[in-house]
């Protein structure tokens, strides 16, 4: 199963809901790995200068490992699928 990172962007004050971003690359093929990813500094600020691109302004609340199929079945509830 693919593992990728996924990381919840801070909410503002007058927001309902959270945004979410999923990196597509790089995937892991165990959690661990993944962890280990994002754990290592160097990827870390690899991370952290990518997610500036993305979202510039808006810091970043938490960081998670996320398996394949349990991110398709949040988008899948989130949108009301």
């Amino acid at each position: 199963m693919t593992w990728y990172i996924l990381f919840m962007m801070a909410q503002g004050n007058a927001e309902i809901y959270r945004e979410y971003y999923r990196m597509d690359n790089p995937s892991f093929e165990s959690e661990q790995a993944c962890i280990e990813y994002v754990s290592e500094p160097q990827s870390n600020a690899a991370l952290k200068d990518h997610l500036r691109t993305k979202y510039p302004i808006r810091p970043v609340e938490s960081v998670w490992c996320i398996r394949e199929d349990i991110w398709n079945s949040f988008i899948k509830n989130a949108n009301g699928i």
